[in-house]
């Protein structure tokens, strides 16, 4: 792992090669739009695949950055069942959120080169306990300097129920209040592992006005939900592909039409399934093995 100028980690770079494919990428005045795709193989989308990226990411989504480094042959297996236990050992998995969370950290990574921040798994107190707050804190080198992504997940299956439910956390995660009170958990939670600790406690500060701190936010906005288009399918074919950017297209279109949050950069970022209750249990069966070591 590189150091920076600061000698700190340099944790930019993704370790996991990327499993998604990007099937449409828009930028529109409302929101930006990728969409995403497991693809198939042997005929069968990949849900198996699928479960194993997932797995390939989860040391670093569960453990702190000032673990990574640790991390090695000789550590490696204690570590990666510490993480395991750390995202839920509950048998009653089908209706949790962790896997989306994982998902979206995963994209993070891949697609927009981020840093986390936090580990908020790391300070649970039990293992089934639901974690409040923003399903992902990370930070984005852009153009203009250092950007804050706070983001929220629904792992759903009814686009339209995702699309309402986290409009309606939009509204309420971006008051001044609930905001203020995030800042705070997240700079007592946040190390030193991350290389830009110091600019981000300056952002996060109470000193610091919200209006200067939303010129940094991003809000990934990750949905997922099952798609007729993705079932219909067994194969990556031209067909298959103007079809599926023409079904993500649509429901970005729909969404830049609802209310949507104007002082803060929205991305939406949309993954069709052809079977989510396939896809947890390969992710649960993975993880309660990993469970054992």
């Amino acid at each position: 792992m590189s150091k920076d100028e600061t000698g700190k980690a340099d944790n930019a770079t993704p370790t996991v090669k990327p499993f998604l494919q990007v099937r449409v990428s828009r930028l529109e005045p409302e929101a930006e739009l990728v969409g995403f795709c497991a693809g198939y193989e042997g005929g069968a989308w990949r849900s198996d695949a699928f479960a194993r990226y997932l797995i390939r990411n989860l040391p670093q989504f569960a453990l702190p950055l000032e673990e990574w480094e640790r991390f090695d042959t000789a550590t490696g297996v204690e570590q990666l069942g510490r993480a395991a236990r750390a995202i839920y050992t509950t048998k009653k998995y089908q209706n949790r959120g962790e896997v989306g969370e994982l998902l979206l950290f995963s994209i993070m990574r891949d697609y927009y080169q981020s840093e986390p921040v936090v580990s908020k798994f790391y300070f649970k107190s039990s293992s089934n306990e639901t974690v409040k707050g923003f399903d992902g804190v990370h930070v984005v080198s852009g153009q203009d300097g250092l950007e804050l992504w706070l983001g929220e997940v629904k792992f759903y299956t009814q686009l339209s129920a995702a699309v309402r439910d986290v409009l309606a956390e939009l509204s309420d995660h971006l008051e001044y209040d609930y905001l203020r009170d995030e800042f705070m958990w997240i700079e007592h939670k946040m190390g030193d592992g991350c290389a830009h600790s110091d600019e981000i406690r300056q952002l996060l500060d109470d000193s610091t006005s919200l209006d200067e701190v939303f010129k940094h936010v991003h809000i990934p906005v990750l949905l997922t939900y099952r798609s007729k288009t993705v079932e219909c399918h067994s194969v990556v074919d031209d067909q298959y592909k103007e079809e599926i950017a023409s079904e993500l297209s649509k429901h970005f279109d729909s969404f830049r039409q609802k209310e949507l949050p104007g002082n803060v950069g929205i991305h939406l970022i949309l993954v069709p399934l052809a079977g989510k209750a396939k896809l947890l249990r390969s992710f649960d069966d993975r993880l309660k093995g990993l469970q054992q070591l």
